[in-house]
């Protein structure tokens, strides 16, 4: 799994960021990811780089990003399910995640739509405040009926669950 990071997200994390670039790309795992702060509490932004499915974790404190990997992989996890994504499925998505690498933002086109997302999603945190979990899943599963005009104005969810289904059928195949 990638998650390509910007510069702001990478201080906070205290990592060096890699400019490789691998040879044989799988957009499916891989993910943009973004700081944001909002009513002086950070939070992270992350953005599939196939489906553009948004998973947003708010109200990050300095021992959060020392685990951020675990967050990240419990934040998805947690979307995933609350979104109707088969146990099997979900499971099979983040054991191909398990080795991760960080390196920094390649597609400009995903952080335009990540920032467009970002102003959705601090419009959603004004409404809700306060929060109490770090997992926006509400927030995440709004963002994901948001047209993206990259995906030719479909929704993120429908390639998501293209996506997850291709996973389920895979793991069906003996």
């Amino acid at each position: 799994m990638f998650f390509e990071c910007t510069k702001k997200l990478a201080t906070v994390l205290k990592i060096q960021l890699t400019d490789s670039t691998p040879l044989r790309r799988e957009p499916l795992y891989e993910w943009h990811a973004n700081l944001f702060i909002f009513n002086r509490r950070k939070g992270v932004i992350m953005m599939n780089n196939q489906t553009r499915y948004c998973v947003v974790m708010y109200g990050l404190k300095a021992e959060h990003f020392k685990k951020f990997v675990q967050l990240a992989f419990a934040a998805i996890e947690q979307t995933f399910l609350a979104e109707g994504f088969s146990k099997k499925a979900v499971a099979q998505y983040i054991k191909q995640c398990r080795e991760v690498v960080f390196t920094k933002t390649h597609d400009r086109s995903v952080i335009s739509q990540m920032n467009d997302m970002l102003f959705l999603a601090s419009h959603w945190l004004e409404e809700n405040l306060p929060v109490t979990e770090i997992c926006m899943v509400d927030l995440n599963k709004s963002l994901g009926e948001v047209p993206v005009r990259s995906l030719k104005y479909a929704y993120p969810i429908d390639y998501l669950r293209q996506a997850m289904n291709d996973i389920d059928d895979q793991e069906a195949i003996p």
